[in-house]
């Protein structure tokens, strides 16, 4: 089991957003902190992270550099690609939402579901 960074940056931001009390009802532990599959960078794990905040939560440009196991570079191709909503600046740095992030992912999923029922119908159309 690997653990992350996370809980140290996310946690305290949580804390100042949401108050004390909030931020320990949903403060992550150890167990729900971990990335389940590929610990090292790039390993294609399950982020459990994005899940267990409230989807109000802003998470910034680092912080989900270390969710993902990637550099902040890394980020902002990602965004650059498509594969992460854009951000909005806030105080100086880019940030999201954790609903934002993951209403972006869930379009995307989506959109491959549709084009994979589409190119299945065409080869169906196709076949003698």
């Amino acid at each position: 089991m690997c653990e992350t960074e996370f809980d140290k940056v996310a946690v305290g931001d949580a804390e100042q957003q949401f108050g004390e009390a909030e931020s320990e009802a949903q403060a992550p532990t150890e167990e729900t902190n971990t990335v389940d599959e590929g610990c090292s960078a790039g390993g294609g794990g399950v982020w459990r992270e994005l899940g267990d905040l409230p989807s109000g939560a802003i998470i910034s440009e680092e912080a989900l550099a270390r969710i993902f196991g990637r550099h902040p570079v890394s980020i902002k191709r990602a965004v650059q690609r498509g594969e992460l909503p854009p951000p909005t600046r806030l105080l100086g740095g880019p940030v999201w939402t954790v609903g934002a992030i993951l209403n972006h992912v869930e379009g995307r999923l989506e959109a491959a579901r549709k084009d994979a029922e589409r190119t299945e119908r065409k080869l169906r159309e196709l076949s003698p």
